[in-house]
């Protein structure tokens, strides 16, 4: 399935173009902005998603893998417009930080990165897993898969990104001998959207930690570095 509109730049429901950049350009979570800005893929990509049309795609997950590589392709080309930066929280434009400024344009529309990820992908699909799909370019933040999202394997891919997020010891963990639990500052932010599926954010990284059986007695929160992840 192709998602665009008629007589635009096409954007395969795969996404293979932007799967071969990030291939080629992101290792184990680090991202290599320097040789993405020199790849003219990575451009050819970007316009196609401008031209296209995600309304008009009927299939939920397809939609929805569109978004998610939309915020994260958009969020790579923020950083290679400023780069070098040492953090993402380091670019604003008359005030405005890097999240709300509205610079973004799909099918003639503009958006900022938080209209995408509250405004669309928050709002139009119950997939909590997406908190750990979109990545804002910082080292603390879920690993940008060196694949882009496809709605065939949107399941596959949400379910594998949430385990390398949880079982990052970095990120978050489970410290037996004192019975604590470290959930990273994700969870407090975005705790109300596990609370339908999982009940609640806790129960949820216990889940796919694969410590359904623990209760622990105290959950405290890892700080966010937002250096750049990059090599």
């Amino acid at each position: 399935m192709v998602i665009a509109s008629p007589g635009s730049a096409q954007v395969d429901s795969e996404h293979r173009l932007f799967s071969l950049v990030l291939h080629e350009h992101v290792l184990n979570g680090r991202v290599d902005y320097a040789a993405i800005k020199k790849d003219k893929r990575f451009e050819e990509y970007l316009s196609a998603l401008r031209m296209a049309a995600p309304s008009s795609v009927k299939d939920e997950r397809e939609r929805l893998a569109f978004w998610i590589n939309v915020y994260n392709a958009f969020t790579i080309r923020l950083i290679i417009d400023h780069y070098p930066v040492k953090s993402i929280r380091d670019i604003t434009k008359e005030g405005t930080g890097p999240w709300d400024i509205v610079w973004i344009e799909i099918g003639g529309r503009k958006l900022s990165l938080n209209q995408v990820e509250h405004e669309i992908i928050r709002r139009e699909f119950d997939e909590p897993r997406i908190h750990m799909a979109l990545v804002c370019a910082a080292i603390s933040c879920p690993p940008l898969r060196a694949q882009a999202y496809a709605g065939k394997k949107l399941d596959a891919q949400l379910e594998d990104n949430a385990k390398l997020f949880l079982q990052d010891s970095t990120k978050n963990r489970y410290d037996k001998a004192t019975n604590t639990l470290y959930l990273s500052e994700l969870f407090q932010w975005y705790g109300e959207d596990f609370v339908r599926k999982y009940g609640s954010a806790r129960n949820f990284a216990l889940k796919t930690m694969g410590l359904d059986s623990v209760k622990p007695a105290v959950i405290k929160v890892l700080s966010y570095d937002w250096s750049l992840n990059e090599p």
